[in-house]
């Protein structure tokens, strides 16, 4: 089973850029939709990567789920002023109302605002830092009906030499283990998960091969693996054949709706897709036939965007985008209306997760805030 195969299994199983002026953004966007009021959901939502789940005793099947997304950095400090001054902060009261929008409406703002985006350029001897503090969904099902979930609270940091044959790094931490989505059973009678040795701890390989002995072996270079840099220089610049390369990526899972927006969003999520391609991969993704605003929501860092996603009786999956920078600022799930789980309740956050990148000048270093 290859990484796509490992991924898209996932499904229904249980940013870095910052535009030079945000302002001039705001205004436009902001000139074009109606007045309204974006109602931020609750706060809440490891990598491409399935953790490996808990030792399971005999008879008894252990599940592990992951999601992620991505958050744009802080935008640089303003420099010495320059021209007209920049339009007052628009208030609160008047956000545009997202309900007005279509999904089409939504990405195709958001690939307009992110053809003017600047990636942060990595340069000899520095590295690429994705911060990841993500929800992870753990637990153990004992039948059709029986088991329980938690949700873990994790952060995973990664650092991504220029030259990607040298050597990576990559830190797990789990810092939440005790939050308990429901179950078959009490909570009394439903021990939290173990922690394994691949939960948390740190790694350093060359190209990110972490673990050289998992099979298939991590090749360098790889145009298959969305971690390389030579996956994103193979993909076509046209949304047409953006949409057609998502197609044959998933041809094997049936190219279905969900599991196109499903492999779209697990591309965005990876934290290194260029801006200027990324303006392209929101167009072909708003050619999935069903893909329509779902809510306003916020990730782990507070910070409101647009929902989008498809309908779905078991799971529902997310992805969120700021309407006024257009970045890709985080991805949530949520269950359905008939659960795969039947302890879960409909509506019940199954994990949500935020992404933060930096350059910086030294393996291990982490860059402020």
């Amino acid at each position: 089973m290859n990484e796509l195969d490992e991924t898209l299994e996932l499904l229904h199983r249980d940013a870095r850029t910052a535009p030079a002026d945000l302002s001039a953004a705001r205004a436009r966007l902001l000139a074009e939709l109606d007045a309204g009021t974006v109602l931020p959901l609750r706060p809440k939502r490891a990598r491409r990567f399935a953790l490996p789940v808990a030792a399971a005793v005999a008879g008894v099947t252990a599940v592990a789920v992951t999601v992620v997304a991505q958050q744009r950095p802080p935008a640089p400090a303003p420099g010495p002023a320059a021209g007209p001054p920049a339009p007052a902060p628009v208030p609160t009261s008047a956000a545009p109302d997202v309900r007005l929008m279509s999904a089409v409406q939504v990405l195709t703002r958001a690939a307009d605002l992110t053809v003017g985006a600047a990636d942060q350029p990595v340069g000899p001897g520095q590295f690429r830092y994705i911060a990841e503090h993500t929800w992870v969904q753990r637990g153990v099902q004992t039948g059709d009906s029986t088991g329980y979930t938690y949700l873990w609270e994790q952060e995973v940091d990664r650092w991504i030499p220029a030259d990607e044959h040298d050597v990576w790094q990559e830190t797990r931490k789990i810092l939440n283990t005790g939050k308990f989505l429901g179950g078959s059973v009490p909570r009394e009678q439903a021990p939290e998960p173990e922690i394994t040795d691949t939960d948390q701890g740190r790694w350093q390989g060359r190209c990110g091969d972490f673990f050289p002995k998992a099979k298939p072996p991590k090749k360098c270079g790889d145009p298959a693996d969305w971690d390389s840099p030579a996956f994103y220089a193979a993909l076509p610049p046209d949304p047409a054949a953006l949409y057609a390369k998502l197609q044959q990526l998933t041809k094997a899972r049936g190219s279905t709706p969900s599991v196109m927006f499903h492999f779209g969003t697990e591309i965005l999520r990876a934290g290194q897709m260029p801006a200027k391609l990324r303006a392209q991969w929101y167009r072909a993704l708003a050619k999935i036939p069903g893909i329509k605003v779902l809510a306003a929501s916020t990730n782990l860092d507070g910070r409101t965007g647009v929902a989008l996603g498809l309908d779905d009786r078991h799971e529902i999956r997310q992805l969120i985008i700021d309407p006024v920078t257009g970045g890709f600022i985080g991805e949530r799930t949520i269950a359905g209306s008939e659960p795969e789980q039947p302890w879960l309740k409909p509506g019940t956050e199954l994990g949500a997760s935020a992404i933060r990148t930096a350059v910086t000048g030294r393996l291990g270093e982490v860059p402020p805030k």
